[in-house]
């Protein structure tokens, strides 16, 4: 018989290791607005969340459930196709042990969003913690940027020189790019919404939360991303008619009403926006349908860069087709593509499945955010931690942790 002694270590970690995951969690969310070193956020990451993930996984023995469901499986083998084209594909823009280490990271990081998302109370807090770290950054920047360096609010400044990507103080909040910020502030922007909607929130919480939501929607407007205006729009209008209570509505109507206001007021500059067309993406695209002769079977190689050189009088170059779902062809070949659009499609028809379960809903709206957001603006999803793996591998490790209720009871 195996003594008390020796079962009170197991039991402290099951108790333990909702939180420990958790706080890596938030962590890996928001640390790329508190640190304004990468290297330092990839240290703590490791520490907090992949380690902790790695020990639980061998607690659980590689936790075969996660991976027994049709989603698993599909990315098990998304996976390791990867590897394959990391190991033998020439063309790949590193070895063995690189793409060995990344989808090491992707799984334990799926895992981790998983195994949490059945302590829901625990994920919820998670969440909360999140969406307010995030919409504080936001509104920090407005402030910074507006009211400390005076920024002028014009919007062929803003459009052309302004857009904003950092906090602009002490490298903090600094996200290199306005498409990749606005995407990584969408994310919160869509969270928030379903926060207002799915949980019994007192007045002042409403009024915090719509609070944030203005502004991570300020920030996000002011990102002049477009692929962020529609992912975190689509996203947002996806999780309103999954919760479709009073406060749901309301925020649909509102939102249509403000829209409706906005055509209106800002017509001069919704037409600019709509002379400025794809920003020569349809070029790229091009390209990719007169190359894909040479790459459409087996791929170009993991991680290889898409080159193409605008046509004069243009002076510049692109390493990616601004499309994931083009680049992931371009690198994975048909196989990869294919096993890519199976993971998407299981992934949303679990969700639907499950959508009794809240965070099914959840899951649902962020993986709309991030279809949109993968049509033009995302470039690699297998890479390291970065605010992609906060777009794309976040709803999917929400997905594939949601259980039907009926199951739900079984969940560890």
């Amino acid at each position: 018989m195996i003594s008390t002694q020796r079962l009170a270590p197991l039991s402290r970690f099951s108790n333990a290791w909702p939180y420990v995951l958790g706080t890596g969690l938030v962590v890996q969310l928001t640390g790329l607005l508190f640190n304004n070193d990468g290297s330092r956020y990839a240290t703590q990451t490791y520490l907090s969340l992949f380690v902790p993930a790695l020990l639980l996984l061998l607690f659980r023995r590689l936790s075969a459930a996660t991976w027994r469901q049709p989603s698993g499986g599909i990315l098990l083998g998304l996976c390791a196709w990867v590897l394959l084209c990391g190991w033998l594909n020439p063309g790949s823009s590193s070895g063995p042990s690189h793409w060995s280490k990344i989808v090491l990271l992707v799984l334990l990081y799926v895992f981790a969003v998983a195994s949490l998302v059945r302590q829901p109370r625990v994920f919820a807090g998670l969440l909360v913690a999140a969406v307010t770290v995030a919409a504080v950054f936001a509104w920090l920047t407005l402030y910074y940027q507006f009211g400390v360096l005076d920024k002028p609010l014009d919007y062929q400044a803003l459009r052309l020189t302004g857009r904003l990507s950092e906090l602009g103080w002490n490298g903090l909040a600094d996200l290199d790019h306005p498409i990749v910020a606005g995407l990584y502030y969408g994310v919160f922007a869509v969270l928030a919404t379903g926060l207002l909607v799915a949980l019994p929130v007192r007045a002042w919480q409403a009024a915090l939360l719509v609070l944030g939501m203005l502004g991570l929607l300020a920030y996000i407007l002011l990102t002049f991303s477009r692929g962020a205006w529609f992912a975190t729009a689509a996203g947002a209008v996806v999780m309103l008619l999954l919760f479709p209570n009073l406060k749901a509505k309301t925020l649909l109507g509102s939102g249509t009403l403000l829209l409706l206001a906005a055509l209106l007021i800002f017509w001069p500059e919704i037409q600019y926006e709509r002379q400025v067309g794809l920003s020569h993406r349809e070029l790229i695209w091009a390209n990719w349908g007169e190359r894909l002769p040479t790459f459409w079977l087996w791929g170009a190689g993991a991680g290889a860069d898409f080159e193409f050189v605008f046509p004069p009088p243009a002076q510049w170059s692109v390493k990616h087709a601004h499309s994931l779902y083009l680049q992931f062809w371009f690198e994975y070949g048909l196989p990869g593509i294919l096993l890519l659009v199976a993971l998407l499609a299981s992934l949303l028809w679990k969700g639907w499945t499950c959508r009794a379960e809240p965070l099914a809903r959840l899951g649902l709206a962020l993986l709309a955010f991030a279809l949109v957001a993968m049509v033009s603006d995302i470039y690699a999803i297998f890479h390291r931690p970065s605010p992609y793996w906060v777009v794309f591998w976040f709803p999917v490790g929400i997905l594939l942790g949601v259980q039907r209720p009926r199951s739900a009871s079984g969940a560890a």
